[in-house]
């Protein structure tokens, strides 16, 4: 369906908008729904895309903005009001909407969707944010040093932007990594070993292009679900450094490789991969997976599923030569994809995330065979959440030596010649995906 002046489209994000906020949901998963019942043209669709995916991206500068111009702080708003103001400011200072447009059918949908008594103050904010571009709306902010002016001009969090100039110890670096977290990534499916290949994914779609970093994966553009490979559960939906982080940990040489767990498997993207290749060298594997429905979903993929807490894990000690840790994380190597994120996540909650990590580790040094290796992965450059936990984990099990891991990834992507490997959205292209591996040598 055509949307001429653009205000059914609007709607449809200003739902969507509110919904993702009501129901604490990400916007990558809701926002999908919200477009397949919408009947919009692909244009349309593509429109309702940028307004969200801008509007949650840049919240945080924009909620200054709208600060600086109103009577009533953006907190102590209705969420209505609040999510038509982001949409409102995003339009404005970001896209290449007419003032008038964008101030107009805020207008008009404040009154349809909200009611009559709010529209003027909405007309009021609106036309005084659109007074300057955004450039200048930084300027007129101010800030107190660069790590402000970042977290301002970028919209991040502080806090996750120290935690970058901790691992990076480069402020130009930290700029480079808010670009990218607010750049629309590429899709990218990557075909299961022996099920599907790169030349079958390009095969007569325009617009698809070798990935980068993997042999197997293309990026495309419009929906994965049209491709043939994918209905027939041949290929998946993957980020390449989940693809690199996997594949790295299986090419390490061990002796008598006989059986491989996957300790924390939902939802289930490298647990497919890991099945394929442990079958493709007549290797015993298992995927563990403490929720009932992810585990059903998983099923998908893979049927060698068994449902227990990482904590306290279903399984005899020294059972596996291989466990690989896809730890629960923060998220913050995925902000890109999860533009929502960085505003629910709060500092306070990465020490429990930190516990919960040692403790899969720890648990998993007892389900290790002598010779074995244990694979750590988090999609987090957060220093507690990688290389401070490598720290702890070396420091309680010294019968655990680390293995190199740099050698086991393209050599064109001029990774840092350090035990652990980092990948980075600004430097890499691909999800901030962490791994470090270490090997028992004693009991």
């Amino acid at each position: 369906m055509s949307d001429p002046n653009g205000l059914q489209s609007r709607r449809v994000a200003l739902k969507a908008l509110i919904s993702i906020e009501k129901e604490r949901s990400y916007a990558n998963l809701a926002l999908p729904n919200f477009l397949k019942e919408s009947n919009l043209s692909v244009a349309d669709k593509a429109l309702v895309t940028e307004i969200v995916y801008g509007s949650i991206r840049l919240r945080g500068t924009y909620d200054k903005i709208i600060d600086s111009v109103s009577n009533r702080p953006v907190e102590s708003l209705d969420l209505e009001v609040r999510e038509i103001l982001r949409m409102g400011a995003h339009q404005l200072l970001n896209m290449r909407v007419a003032s008038h447009a964008a101030v107009d059918t805020a207008v008009t949908l404040t009154k349809q969707e909200i009611n009559q008594s709010s529209s003027g103050f909405v007309n009021a904010i609106l036309r005084k944010v659109s007074k300057f571009d955004f450039d200048q709306w930084i300027t007129n902010l101010g800030f107190t040093d660069k790590l402000d002016q970042l977290s301002i001009q970028y919209s991040h969090p502080r806090w996750i932007l120290e935690s970058y100039l901790k691992r990076l110890g480069d402020i130009s670096r930290v700029e480079q990594e808010c670009i990218a977290n607010n750049k629309n990534p590429k899709v990218c499916v990557i075909a299961w070993p022996n099920q599907a290949t790169q030349a079958e994914l390009l095969d007569g779609n325009e617009g698809f292009t070798p990935a980068p970093w993997v042999s197997s994966g293309v990026e495309i553009t419009g929906d994965p679900a049209d491709i043939p490979a994918i209905r027939n559960l041949r290929a998946s939906v993957q980020d390449q450094g989940s693809f690199l982080v996997t594949k790295a940990f299986i090419e390490i040489p061990i002796e008598d490789d006989e059986f491989w767990l996957d300790l924390c498997a939902g939802p289930g993207g490298k647990s497919a991969l890991l099945d394929r290749w442990a079958t493709e060298r007549e290797i015993n594997f298992v995927s563990n997976e403490i929720s009932p429905h992810r585990a059903k979903l998983m099923q998908r993929s893979t049927n060698k599923i068994v449902i227990s807490d990482g904590l306290l894990p279903a399984f005899k000690q020294e059972s596996f030569t291989r466990i690989l840790i896809d730890a629960p994380c923060s998220g913050l190597g995925a902000l890109r994809r999860r533009p929502d994120a960085r505003w629910r996540k709060q500092e306070s909650e990465i020490n429990e995330l930190v516990k919960i990590q040692n403790g899969l580790l720890d648990n998993a040094t007892k389900l290790i065979k002598v010779g074995g290796i244990l694979g750590y992965v988090t999609c987090s450059p957060h220093p507690a959440e990688t290389v401070e936990n490598v720290e702890i984990f070396l420091n309680r099990h010294s019968e655990f030596i680390q293995v190199p891991m740099v050698d086991y990834f393209p050599a064109e992507m001029h990774l840092p010649n350090t035990p652990n490997v980092q990948l980075w959205p600004g430097l890499n292209g691909t999800d901030g995906m962490f791994l470090a591996v270490f090997q028992r040598v004693a009991k």
